[in-house]
């Protein structure tokens, strides 16, 4: 009596793993027809956010040197022009950027980059504004605020140390 009541527990027991497992395969399988849309989607984001976006032109001076910077029409570039002219001291940090916290918040869409560029200036938190001079990878969210142009010379004018920089709307 044990013996049939043992194979019989094995017998439903086996026949639900199988059910189990059948199951989480359509699952994996209706996912994966799911997910090619949204690749596609994603493709065609990044083919969109090649093209060049809408700007807004920036002068950013380091001394007697001006930079030509685009920034992204978005609402942290408007809540950061509500600000302009401004000088600040920005600090260095890892030798690849330099930063600057503000006292008050602005509004994010924040995103991780992945690679971040030398040029790229963007808002890391809701407060704190950054300018990549050299290219990086990083995990951080970042929301993006636009790019600096002449990125070579832009390097080699605010160096590595902490510097004060200015930015202020370019005239039309």
């Amino acid at each position: 009596m044990k013996k049939v009541l043992l194979i019989l527990c094995m017998f439903i027991i086996s026949f639900g793993l199988t059910a189990c497992s059948t199951s989480e395969t359509y699952e994996r399988e209706d996912m994966n027809v799911e997910e090619m849309p949204s690749s596609e989607t994603n493709q065609e984001r990044d083919e969109a956010e090649m093209s060049p976006p809408i700007t807004i032109e920036l002068n950013i001076t380091i001394g007697d040197e001006v930079f030509l910077a685009r920034l992204y029409d978005n609402q942290t570039t408007h809540a950061l022009i509500e600000k302009l002219p401004l000088s600040i001291d920005m600090e260095d940090l890892h030798r690849n950027e330099k930063f600057y916290y503000f006292s008050d918040k602005l509004p994010t869409e924040s995103e991780i980059p992945g690679n971040i560029n030398a040029g790229d200036i963007m808002l890391y938190g809701d407060n704190c504004l950054v300018l990549f001079y050299e290219s990086i990878s990083s995990s951080y969210s970042y929301t993006r605020l636009g790019y600096i142009e002449d990125v070579e010379r832009f390097a080699q004018a605010v160096g590595d140390e902490d510097i004060r920089i200015s930015f202020d709307l370019t005239e039309d």
